[in-house]
């Protein structure tokens, strides 16, 4: 297929899952595992196009299942386009996608590379470390492709603060510069960290043009002439590929720091106050279009704050569908979006002012809605995980008796279903939106969510944590047999 051919005409995303490519790579995956042979047979006679075109039908484990239905699945992984594979990745886990990873071109992974080695625009050496460890995974005869699409600027940053030189500064100099590389083998340099001398050892064994690379960035040139050059070869590269959006989408559902913001969860003390608010009767709209009309109607926040808020909210939903790879234009899907935006938006705002109007109109007017919508998608995140993670342990669902442990309690149980949800900000959206604009196919939405009723299922994802843990001794999510113990657990049992 022509490379010049719009990528508007292959399935992608939104409606992707209701493609007839979609529904006929599901049967041939649901084939493969009971006659893997005829799902075989069946992958190959559509050929090369067709499964080029339902690969970009389909997202995540299905892609992965279906790219390694063929022989050599080399040429479609390096055919799809470098967002719609690091996407893919993302939703499987890097660890468990090398199979891909191995395949993929340098190009795609160096694209892919510049969006996971940065958080915030600032390189991220926890971020870097673990994709350092997942390419010494790789199978050496197979990992030409990716050490080439590694940037020589990124790793001789992370490599520099663990490298030093058995040499005298001008002997390694010299050396560098008369390409004698063979006097500086991993084995005369002095490094402080075991991972970052593995990963010296197999630059030098597996791409030594990269290793020369990355040894003068270290010693010959001046740190900040090296960062310099990274920071200025990612953004020239991310905007020849029209990723700078695609980076802002994924940096938007990034959790920021709460420290600054002095936001109290309720103390247990507090539990039954906090849990009486959070049942009451559900806000009429979102607090942030509350706070707007009061600011207004006092004359307090003007038009043009207001204009702000309502154009910023549409760029915010751009982008949270574009960090989902779902159509922007699609109707429902923006309505979805917006919505979602209001809502989150609206607990970081009455996170922060405890709900109270005249403190909201002024906080309007130093924040703008992204700084709202990362805080309150942060707050919300700290509840809907660890009662996601709970939801999904082994341990609980072994458990069950009917609809649930009962051990746990059926409001502890309740507040797990109804915290974890919220961990899809379509659910967020649906209790905004009026039951005519709901998605008929979704499961019913939770009330329309406040700080007060965030604040009560904070309290009780706590509790019903706090006996899981006193439970089994270890944190949620903990796989079966990892003997990790929660801190508070280990105390009490010393």
């Amino acid at each position: 297929m022509s490379s010049n051919e719009p990528q508007s005409e292959r399935p992608t995303g939104a409606g992707a899952d209701a493609h007839p490519l979609a529904a006929r790579a599901r049967e041939i995956l649901n084939l493969s595992k009971t006659d893997l042979r005829a799902a075989e047979s069946a992958f190959e006679l559509m050929g090369f196009e067709a499964q080029l075109d339902t690969a970009l039908a389909l997202e995540g484990d299905e892609l992965q299942d279906w790219l390694l239905l063929a022989e050599d699945c080399t040429e479609l992984v390096r055919a799809l386009p470098p967002e719609h594979l690091h996407h893919s990745i993302r939703l499987i886990g890097a660890e468990d996608a090398l199979s891909v990873l191995q395949a993929a071109s340098s190009g795609q992974l160096q694209a892919l590379l510049d969006v996971e080695f940065y958080t915030d625009h600032k390189l991220d050496r926890k971020k870097v470390r673990r994709w350092v460890e997942l390419l010494l995974e790789l199978n050496p005869d197979e990992a030409d492709e990716a050490l080439q699409g590694l940037d020589g600027f990124a790793i001789a940053t992370y490599l520099r603060r663990y490298v030093a030189s058995a040499l005298r500064d001008e002997q390694i100099q010299l050396a560098l510069q008369m390409k004698q590389v063979h006097l500086v083998t991993p084995d005369r340099l002095l490094i402080a960290d075991d991972l970052a001398g593995r990963f010296a050892k197999f630059l030098h064994d597996e791409a030594p043009d990269l290793y020369e690379e990355i040894l003068e960035r270290i010693f010959l040139d001046d740190p900040r002439d090296v960062r310099s050059d990274m920071y200025a070869g990612r953004e020239e590269r991310m905007e020849a590929r029209g990723f700078p959006a695609r980076e802002r989408a994924e940096a938007l559902l990034h959790p920021v720091d709460l420290e600054p913001y002095a936001i109290a969860w309720p103390e247990a003390e507090a539990g039954a106050a906090t849990a009486a608010l959070a049942t009451s009767a559900a806000p009429a709209g979102p607090f942030l279009a509350q706070a707007l009309a009061w600011g207004r109607a006092r004359g307090e926040l003007g038009e043009k704050t207001e204009r702000a808020f309502i154009k910023e909210a549409a760029e915010i939903a751009n982008m949270l569908l574009l960090a989902h790879t779902r159509d922007p234009g699609e109707p429902q899907a923006k309505k979805e979006a917006l919505a979602a935006v209001q809502v989150v938006g609206s607990a970081g705002l009455e996170a922060v002012t405890s709900g109270h109007l005249p403190a909201a109109t002024e906080a309007l007017k130093s924040m703008d809605l992204l700084e709202l919508f990362r805080l309150g998608w942060t707050l919300i995140r700290s509840v809907a995980r660890p009662a996601w993670e709970m939801a999904a342990d082994p341990r609980l669902e072994d458990a069950q008796d009917g609809d649930g442990p009962k051990w746990l309690g059926r409001e502890l149980r309740d507040a797990i279903l109804e915290a974890e949800i919220l961990m899809d900000w379509r659910q967020l959206a649906a209790g905004a939106l009026p039951a005519s604009e709901r998605d008929p196919d979704r499961p019913p939405p939770p009330p329309l969510l406040s700080w007060p009723r965030l604040a009560a299922l904070h309290l009780r994802v706590e509790a019903a944590r706090t006996k899981f843990e006193e439970r089994y001794g270890v944190r949620p999510g903990t796989p079966p047999g990892d003997p990790t113990l929660a801190d508070d657990t280990l105390k009490r049992l010393r």
